[in-house]
């Protein structure tokens, strides 16, 4: 937020006043003062104009850098697993959206849950029309696990990318600045209320 001061001068003051002046004793019935604009000394008075940036003006920055940072990373990065996709996701029932990144392997992970979990479920359909006992689901500790032993490549991946590329630091530094002044904004209006 930028707060600036200057002095302007308001020669048209005494002249406004007198045209309100005359239009309100003139319906009042009296005369019209009369004044010499002339004479009359220029007035200085102070003036703040505070000039920011909106809270959706900082965010859309905040996602501006990120895209271009995620672009970047996955150009850079040789593994297709550990490309990273972000996505805008609005709950049902709400207008609020969120936004969040996962990697190419967490995206199959959870698609590999999705299938199993709709299996079962059919699976159990089935086995209650014809009388059978209760289906049970395959197991997601095989997908965990498969992420936890990813989680290491990945580190690497980034650190080894970040040291390479001035270019990736130079859009990493800029998110983090994006992201630290939409949070600064965001705290100041919280302050506020």
């Amino acid at each position: 937020m930028e707060v600036t001061m200057r002095r302007r001068s308001h020669g048209r003051l005494p002249i406004l006043g007198l045209a309100i002046a005359s239009v309100c004793t003139r319906y009042a019935g009296a005369a019209a003062p009369t004044i010499e604009t002339s004479k009359t000394p220029l007035q200085t008075l102070e003036e703040v104009e505070i000039r920011g940036t909106r809270l959706w003006k900082l965010r859309a920055d905040v996602i501006k850098a990120e895209d271009r940072l995620v672009a970047t990373y996955n150009e850079l990065n040789k593994d297709d697993d550990l490309d990273i996709e972000c996505l805008d996701f609005t709950p049902t029932g709400t207008h609020v959206s969120y936004r969040y990144c996962r990697s190419v392997l967490q995206r199959r992970a959870q698609e590999d849950d999705s299938w199993r979990l709709m299996g079962y479920l059919r699976g159990m359909d089935a086995q209650e029309g014809a009388g059978g006992g209760v289906a049970t689901a395959a197991p997601s500790a095989q997908t965990r696990d498969r992420l936890l032993e990813r989680q290491d490549d990945y580190l690497k991946n980034l650190r080894k990318l970040l040291q390479d590329s001035p270019e990736l630091r130079s859009l990493a530094t800029e998110h983090d600045d994006a992201r630290r002044r939409y949070n600064t904004a965001l705290e100041m209006r919280k302050q506020r209320q």
